[in-house]
């Protein structure tokens, strides 16, 4: 079963800054689907949905950012969470469900397309490609033509960080961010990448993917520190990070000016090359690159101040205490619950295989149960009927020898 979550803001009757969409019919708002490796794991979903709204220069408790509040925000930072049924099952049908019923929502599916995004990262990319190979599945049943469905699913975008899963044949408009010195995921485009740099003495490129194609998924290849961490593309004087969020940003951009314009405005290759290069961070290694990105453009809504924003995280440090708090409190509860499960068991065994007497020495006087104030302390205890038998027998075996 798949489950959809977005960002919001942080509150003490919503600890995590997390809420859960249910009402897939009538949802119609722009989308940045963030997609985790372990989109099993509440804490990896999660945890992507807020680096996708980082990625964007949305305000998040690690970094002012862009300063943008994000329950103004005019586009969704969505997420994934799968709980499987079988082992069959496939997280793909569900999204491409999700996907083709948001499209067929839309006057202009075109321009309905021009408003989904996705963030993935390492094998969450995997979930895009299948799920793309779906929906096409879904829309020729519907009668769209191969060239009609190329036009519609060109206008959706992917950012894919730290994958070698291989998007280049891949309809949507694909940006591939990518560590050439992670072990992980090192193929041939990281190899590509590292000989292009080291011919140009370079600590980036710009690689086409798919060069049988003019509009050809991109590939931003650079020396990082190795590691196989999304947390790594978003530290400060990272190469990646300005190239990472002035690509997000521009298409977070066109698909709010796609929801609040009549006119289609489609996705430019060119002028996404043009930002990841203007704001490559290999001859700029602190934020003057960011601060510079963050006044090239405007979602339209409230920022935070600097002040606020270091009130509301201080505030967000006591929401996550007392998410702690509660996990623990919860964790408790359950211990609980399950030590009064096996007690229930204890006592019925016992109350089925011994005399009321012992059952009352046993269960009650030990205050496992409240046995309606009944006693037989005065009654003989199964061992003492036990005993008494015993010599019954051994003297009725005399008698009869």
């Amino acid at each position: 079963m798949l489950r959809v979550y977005k960002k919001c803001e942080k509150s003490i009757d919503n600890l995590y800054g997390i809420k859960e969409i249910t009402d897939f019919e009538n949802y119609d708002k722009p989308f940045m689907m963030c997609i985790s490796a372990q989109d099993n794991i509440d804490k990896s979903v999660f945890g992507l949905i807020k680096e996708g709204a980082r990625a964007a220069r949305v305000r998040t408790s690690d970094e002012f950012a862009g300063g943008y509040k994000i329950d103004e925000m005019l586009i969704d930072f969505l997420g994934l969470k799968y709980e499987y049924k079988s082992l069959k099952d496939k997280k793909s049908d569900g999204l491409a469900d999700f996907v083709y019923r948001y499209l067929r929502n839309g006057k202009d599916i075109k321009k309905q397309a021009r408003k989904i995004n996705f963030f993935t990262y390492c094998n969450g990319t995997n979930v895009y490609v299948e799920f793309e190979k779906k929906l096409k599945t879904m829309l020729l049943n519907d009668g769209f033509s191969e060239e009609g469905i190329k036009d519609i699913l060109s206008q959706i975008s992917l950012v894919s960080i730290a994958s070698e899963i291989d998007i280049k044949d891949i309809y949507a408009k694909g940006y591939l961010f990518k560590d050439v010195n992670d072990r992980e995921v090192f193929d041939k485009v990281s190899k590509y990448g590292s000989q292009v740099m080291v011919r140009n003495n370079r600590e980036s490129t710009i690689v086409n993917l798919n060069n049988k194609r003019k509009d050809s998924p991109i590939a931003f290849l650079c020396n990082g520190t190795g590691e196989h961490e999304l947390k790594e593309y978003f530290k400060d004087g990272c190469i990646a990070k300005g190239a990472i969020c002035a690509c997000v940003s521009y298409l977070v951009s066109n698909s709010i000016n796609n929801s609040k314009s009549s006119e289609f405005i489609p996705l430019d290759y060119s002028e996404i090359k043009r930002l990841i290069l203007t704001y490559n961070g290999e001859f700029d290694h602190d934020n003057k690159l960011l601060t510079k990105l963050d006044e090239s453009f405007d979602y339209g809504v409230s920022k935070y101040t600097k002040s606020e924003h270091e009130l509301v995280t201080k505030l967000e440090k006591s929401y996550k205490k007392l998410a702690s708090t509660k996990r623990y409190l919860d964790s408790q509860t359950i211990e609980l619950e399950e030590e009064k499960r096996k007690n229930r068991l204890l006592i019925s065994e016992i109350k089925d295989k011994c005399s009321d007497v012992a059952f009352e020495q046993i269960v009650v006087s030990n205050g496992m149960w409240n046995n309606g104030g009944k006693k037989y302390t005065n009654e003989k205890t199964d061992r003492q009927i036990r005993e008494e038998y015993e010599l019954l027998k051994n003297e009725d075996d005399v008698l009869r020898r």
